[in-house]
């Protein structure tokens, strides 16, 4: 039995060259083992280039305060402009017709790597959520995601959920072609940020009775509805990574399982499946923890969850190692995956070599020599 491993996406920008030559990369890097997906992302800076081009559609949104994505703090700000309705093609990605030239780029790489054969393509689907809060709430955002200007700004947040609808017909609209037109050969990582900083914070101001139950039902509604249209889906969690940094460091995972299995409840009540998901334990520079304690709250988790382990440190392949077999003892079964808690993009190239090889060092670890054996995913999910 072996595990998979996960490259959840972006590359530096260095790297990011045709979409072959990207794809290439993954499967060169990934010394035979099986992937989970191929990813092809089209922003090393995951939705920097989204947030700028909203100001190609200045029929609805105006720049309310100006940001040169310089850090979190410094993030632009829209509203709707007055007397203007927010439509979901000002919000959609616009990415049907690249995504079909992803695909037949993907073909082409499939026809030399016979080993790919059932593999997808992976694209990363922001969370609506994550989007509209920070088209219409970047104000709000800093290290440490501090109350104070949180309420300063609290009016910005309400305004992005009243719009929240839209985004979410904007996503799903454009998930529905694509999976129409390339269905059994993509799968979407719906990626989360806010969820999941948001059960941190709750928890630092022990309020996740309140908060749980919001956040698991928006994500529950959304992957939900991408189960509807016959999208598959691997769900990525994470702390921020933007510039290399994390907005909030946790001390343990309990505020991530929280999340899960309120979300799992609801999934299963309208009978999804539960798709594989990322779980960062590392966090912006810092390699994850090496402390029985953080890991203990997965001994919680619902156990229908395929768990592909955030844990690997391109710094420190044996403390990748320990914390794996940290997060396997604690959660009680073998990881689905293994990966970085973030993408690549915000690394050197050299960066993300050395995390590439140690994601597949740490994938091979203490699971015997055969590598014959892949635990095969379920079919709502990646194959």
């Amino acid at each position: 039995m072996t595990r998979y491993a996960h490259f959840v996406g972006s590359l530096p920008r260095e790297l990011m060259t045709s979409d072959l030559e990207v794809m290439q990369w993954f499967v060169e890097h990934s010394d035979g083992l099986r992937l989970t997906a191929v990813p092809r992302d089209l922003d090393s800076d995951w939705i920097v280039s989204y947030l700028r081009d909203r100001e190609q559609h200045d029929d609805a949104f105006e720049v309310v305060r100006p940001g040169d994505f310089a850090d979190y703090s410094d993030m632009p700000c829209y509203r709707v402009r007055p007397g203007r309705r927010l439509e979901p093609r000002h919000v959609s990605m616009g990415r049907v017709e690249r995504i079909g030239e992803i695909i037949s780029e993907f073909e082409s790489l499939q026809r030399s790597h016979p080993e790919l054969d059932g593999t997808r393509v992976q694209i990363s689907q922001p969370n609506p959520l994550d989007l509209a809060l920070f088209v219409f709430a970047g104000a709000a955002v800093s290290l440490g995601l501090p109350m104070g200007q949180a309420l300063r700004h609290s009016s910005v947040v309400v305004t992005a959920l009243r719009h929240l609808p839209v985004f979410v017909e904007a996503m799903l609209q454009e998930m529905t072609e694509v999976t129409v037109r390339h269905g059994d050969r993509v799968v979407w990582q719906v990626e989360s940020p806010i969820a999941t900083l948001g059960m941190v914070k709750a928890e630092q101001l022990r309020a996740q009775w309140a908060l749980a139950p919001m956040l698991a039902r928006q994500l529950a509604s959304f992957l939900n509805r991408t189960h509807d249209i016959g999208a598959a889906t691997i769900l990525h969690l994470c702390y921020g990574d933007y510039q290399h940094k994390n907005l909030l460091t946790p001390r343990t995972l309990l505020p991530t399982v929280n999340l899960l299995n309120s979300t799992a409840r609801l999934l299963r009540k309208r009978g999804t499946p539960l798709p594989a998901v990322h779980i960062p334990c590392a966090y912006g520079a810092d390699p994850a923890p090496l402390e029985p304690n953080f890991y203990h709250p997965l001994r919680r988790l619902a156990p229908d969850w395929q768990l592909i382990a955030g844990v690997v440190s391109p710094d420190d392949v044996d403390g990748s190692v320990r914390a794996l077999a940290l997060f396997e003892q604690a959660s009680g079964r073998t990881g689905y995956g293994v990966a970085t808690a973030c993408g690549l993009g915000r690394r050197t190239v050299e960066d993300a070599r050395s995390a590439a090889a140690a994601t597949v060092t740490t994938a091979r670890a203490n699971l015997g020599d055969s590598d014959s054996e892949v635990p095969e995913p379920r079919a709502e999910q990646a194959h």
